[in-house]
């Protein structure tokens, strides 16, 4: 029974509680309905308008609940109907009515539904908000009381939001934008000793403007996320951004406090760079030179630990794009762009453990492309590393080349480089020294083709060229040059180097080898070099030049045409400043060096034709100061000539440096067909000087700087020549040794064979000069000779001698026959002229089959009656032989026996060449005479002195004169007068001139 009356006492006052709280809701609802919008339109200055309302205390108990619909928030003005800023159509709430009592706020449920909001500034920057925010801060009152601390307590169970839209517009910014809240759930607690909270839902972006930028990609952008918090710390469970083709997620932990803790990882993917890009103003893009730009792009990493104002949170970043595409300005459209790269700040998390590896990175234009590798270390003082990969079409790059002349290019350049090391603090000569040490680089060209104003055509470039540290190797090299006619088939390098290019002067270069090869040519070289300033080398070089081939590669005005093969060996060591060069290019051409050079079929055709050369081949050596020539041949302005085992001896210490040495030619020489007129081309016209240019030119003399010449010359060998004409004379097959002491003007010829004058010459020369003082300006010249004729055409002889005898009485036509002798002579000769007063021969000749043409001294012999002679004008004999000599210019014939058909005949006398002449001839007449004739001729002999004569073969001698002066029958007395004569004259030339002493020398 009391159990029945407790139940139905619990039950009445339950009822009645809740009755209780049914009328008192219904009592105070419209008193807190009016309270809470009063409330809200005093808190913020803004009329509130409301629909229908509920409110409960039964409902949710111990809970209160409230629900407005239709809530709006209107504008300040004063205009009727005033428009809506915001509309809320649902805004439900439940709190707990006990725990409100104890000071204690718990939301159990906030909801609020579809929410219009607009936010609007005009183009003075007024907005639909300003007055709202003016009340606010009218109603803002201090608060001195420590909020450090929360009373109580305020727990919110769940915050639900759900089809929230805002708008915002201004005019001003030219911005706006529409947010869609589509949902989010939020709860929390906040005690005194800290609170914790999560949120989760998802927003979207549905439209944004700003200014002339593009933010349609912007649109639709949805975001979602899932977060608590504890206190300070922030847990992301998730949180997704997804705009345009791109998804950007985050999840992880951030703690605050008095260091911040962080442990998020972050992500994202399809990231559009052309739908971003497209974000930007197009008159942006233009002033950036940005004419496209694409590729998805894609970066995920994560960050973890403390934040100080001394550490940073270890950090690890993954970045790649692909599908890349790049255009900026005029250059070539970029495409194919990939790139893999990861960031880590190391171990330490700072900057000095950072770390960026590309793990690869690719671009590509229309035919060429790159590719990239690498790290860099320690952001505080980077180190790097990297590997590249290069392939560029050159065609492909000429129009982007800026500010270029170049009018063509094409072709392939490949390359392959890599480095590592630390940025010094200066980029300087030091820094290129540490690069070049650490890069390895590999260049390959291929059909490089290059034309540009003002430089030469470059036609087939090619060829691979790889740098190690200290080390060079260029192999495959080719080039053409088509202006030059110069075409480098095949050049190979390979050297290496010591030292740093910052201090070049102590740079050491050794080279392996050094190759270049032309279709017709090619250069070798090997050595060292130390030091580019005060340089120390070694270096031998070996070449072959076709010279066809090296002629184009000359200027047109260095030759006219050149063709042959020219080949060289040198070996050169030595030492010099590079800034004293000049002074020590001799020395280390004939000190250091050594050379061997060879010809073949050189042909040169020059502007200046006393440098032309046809077909010369030999060799020549150049050693210890000495020249050695071997087989060289060659033709020069038309003269033949050669040079066989031939030595000059001490050449640069001798003719260069003017020591005390004697210059020494050895060799056998050889020439073909050689004028005399040839020579004169070189010696030019000379003409004579009056007194007053003489005298100008002995001052100018004087006042020379002395020059003493220390070296002498000596020349000697043997030579060989085709033929020597002078004047009209022509000599064949000349043979001879011969010595020339140039310094002493000692020259000497001997052996001398030659064919002249239809005959076989045999001849010994010597020729001595004896300068004078230069106050008496002639040349005094000796020169003694020695011939040995067989067989010469003595009226060719004198006819080719003609314009030097001189004789109008004794020309050519007035002797034949075939000349044979022994003659030796002494010429004296003063500035090149003979003089004949001073002129010494004596010899021996033979004339055979000759004949005696209108010779005055034969003629006149007919005109003695008594010897019946007659056709003396042609007096033909099959010998005549005579000794002879010359002394003060007259010709003396000691004893001469000519044969005849008629006659034969002893004569002696002398000749003066036309002026005087006189010959005392005993004769031997056969059957020309009668005994009676011969009776008085014999008796006329007597009567002059000539008594007891020998008969000879039975025929009495007849004497005769024929002279200048008279013809007729010889007197003794005359006969004894010209012996004595020519005896004596004899005498005197003997003792003058002794053949037996002149010495015909031609050794050193």
């Amino acid at each position: 029974m009391k159990k029945r009356h407790l139940a139905r006492n619990i039950f009445l006052i339950i009822g009645g509680f809740i009755l209780l709280l049914i009328i008192l809701a219904e009592i105070f609802k419209d008193e807190m309905i009016k309270l809470a919008l009063e409330k809200g339109a005093k808190t913020f200055e803004v009329p509130l308008t409301v629909g229908e309302v509920d409110f409960s205390l039964v409902y949710n108990f111990p809970y209160a609940t409230i629900e407005f619909n239709n809530l709006a928030m209107l504008c300040d003005s004063t205009q009727e109907p005033r428009d809506t800023i915001a509309g809320i159509s649902k805004l439900y709430a439940s709190v707990d009515v006990i725990q409100l009592m104890k000071g204690n706020v718990l939301v159990k449920e906030i909801e609020i539904e579809d929410v219009h909001a607009k936010y609007i500034v005009d183009s003075l920057g007024n907005s639909n908000f300003d007055f709202i925010l003016e009340g606010m801060e009218s109603d803002t009152v201090e608060l001195n009381q420590d909020t450090t601390k929360v009373q109580g307590v305020f727990t919110l169970d769940q915050l639900q939001l759900s089809n929230i839209e805002l708008t915002y517009i201004d005019e001003s910014l030219k911005t706006s934008a529409e947010v869609l809240i589509e949902n989010v759930e939020m709860n929390g607690e906040l005690e005194p000793e800290g609170f914790k909270a999560a949120t989760e839902g998802k927003v979207i972006v549905k439209s944004v403007q700003f200014q002339e930028y593009n933010l349609k990609v912007i649109g639709n952008t949805e975001l979602s996320f899932d977060v608590t918090a504890l206190n300070d710390t922030v847990r992301i469970q998730d949180f997704v951004m997804k705009t345009g083709t791109a998804a950007i997620q985050l999840s992880g932990e951030y703690a605050y406090g008095d260091s911040t803790y962080v442990d998020i990882e972050f992500s994202g993917e399809e990231i559009d760079i052309a739908e971003n890009l497209s974000i930007l103003p197009a008159q942006m893009l233009k002033e950036y030179h940005i004419i496209k730009a694409g590729g998805l792009a894609g970066i995920k990493g994560s960050a973890k630990g403390f934040v100080t104002t001394h550490t940073i949170p270890h950090v690890d970043v993954a970045i790649q794009l692909k599908e890349g595409q790049m255009k900026y300005d005029i250059y070539p459209t970029i495409d194919n762009i990939t790139l893999e790269a990861d960031y880590t700040n190391g171990y330490a998390s700072t900057l000095k453990s950072s770390e960026v590896d590309i793990k690869t990175f690719s671009a590509k234009t229309g035919k060429s492309e790159v590719n990239l590798s690498g790290k860099i270390q320690n952001l505080e003082k980077i180190h790097y590393e990297f590997h590249t990969n290069v392939s560029a079409n050159l065609l492909e790059l000429l129009p982007y080349i800026p500010d270029s002349t170049i009018q063509e290019l094409s072709g392939t350049i490949t390359a392959k480089i890599s480095s590592n090391g630390t940025i010094l603090d200066s980029i300087d000569d030091k820094f290129i020294d540490y690069v070049l040490a650490r890069t390895q680089m590999n260049l390959t060209m291929s059909d490089v083709h290059v034309k540009k104003d003002s430089v030469p055509e470059i036609n087939q470039l090619g060829g691979t060229f790889i740098y190690q540290p200290n080390k060079i190797k260029i192999s495959d090299f080719k080039v053409d040059v088509p202006e030059y006619g110069a075409t480098v088939s095949n050049a190979f390098v390979k050297g290496n180097f010591k030292g740093k290019i910052s201090d070049y002067e102590r740079l050491a270069l050794n080279l392996d080898s050094v190759s270049i090869q032309t279709p017709g040519s090619s250069v070798w070289a090997s050595g060292k070099v130390n030091g580019l300033k005060n340089i120390k080398y070694d270096l031998r070089t070996a070449l072959s030049l076709n010279l066809s081939e090296v002629k184009q590669m000359l200027p047109e005005d260095i030759a006219n045409s050149m063709s042959g093969q020219v080949g060289a060996e040198i070996s050169s060591a030595g030492e010099f400043n590079i800034e004293s060069v000049a002074d020590h290019a001799m020395p280390l051409l004939f000190e250091s060096s050594q050379f061997s050079v060879s010809f073949k079929d050189v042909y040169l055709n020059m502007p200046d034709t006393i440098m032309n050369v046809i077909g010369l081949s030999g060799k020549v050596d150049y050693r210890n100061d000495s020249i050695w020539m071997d087989q060289v041949s060659g033709n020069y302005l038309g003269l033949s000539f050669s040079a066989d085992s031939t030595s000059i001896l001490n050449v640069y210490s001798a003719a260069i440096q003017n020591q005390k040495k004697q210059l020494t030619v050895n060799g056998h020489f050889g020439a073909g067909d050689l004028d005399y007129a040839w020579i004169e081309g070189f010696l030019g016209d000379s003409v004579p000087m009056n007194e007053a240019e003489m005298q100008a030119k002995i001052e100018e003399k004087e006042n020379e700087e002395a020059y003493e010449q220390m070296f002498t010359t000596v020349i000697n060998g043997k030579v060989k020549l085709a033929s020597f004409k002078y004047g009209d004379i022509i000599a064949k097959n000349i043979d001879s040794k011969f010595l020339a002491k140039v310094d002493d003007g000692y020259y000497v010829a001997d052996d001398l064979n030659c064919n002249v004058f239809g005959g076989n010459l045999k001849a010994s020369v010597k020729y001595e000069m004896e300068h004078t003082k230069v106050d008496v300006p002639y040349l005094k010249d000796i020169m003694h000779f020695k011939i040995d004729a067989k067989g010469l055409d003595v009226s060719q002889l004198i006819g080719d001698l003609e314009e030097y005898i001189g004789q109008e009485d004794f020309q050519s036509k007035n002797v034949q026959g075939k000349l044979s002798g022994i003659i030796d002579g002494r010429v004296d000769l003063h500035d090149y002229n003979v003089i004949y007063e001073k002129m010494l021969l004596k010899g021996d000749i033979k004339l055979e089959d000759g004949a005696l043409i209108n010779v005055k001294p034969v003629m006149e012999v007919e005109e003695i009656a008594m010897i019946k002679l007659q056709n003396m004008d042609k007096l033909y004999f099959s010998t005549l032989e005579s000794k002879m000599f010359l002394f003060k210019n007259k010709m003396y014939f000691p004893r001469t026996i000519i044969e005849t058909s008629s006659f034969d005949a002893m004569f002696f006398g002398m000749y003066s060449f036309g002026e005087e002449y006189a010959y005392h001839i005993r004769m031997y007449l056969n059957q020309l005479l009668s005994k009676n004739d011969k009776d008085k001729l014999a008796k006329a002999a007597k009567d002059n002195g000539f008594v007891d004569e020998a008969v000879k073969d039975g025929k009495r001698p007849i004497y005769v004169v024929s002279s200048s002066k008279r013809t007729g029958l010889d007197k003794r007395n005359d006969r004894d007068r010209m012996d004595a004569r020519v005896n004596l004259q004899k005498e005197m030339v003997e003792f003058r001139f002794d053949p037996n002493l002149v010495l015909y020398n031609t050794d050193k």
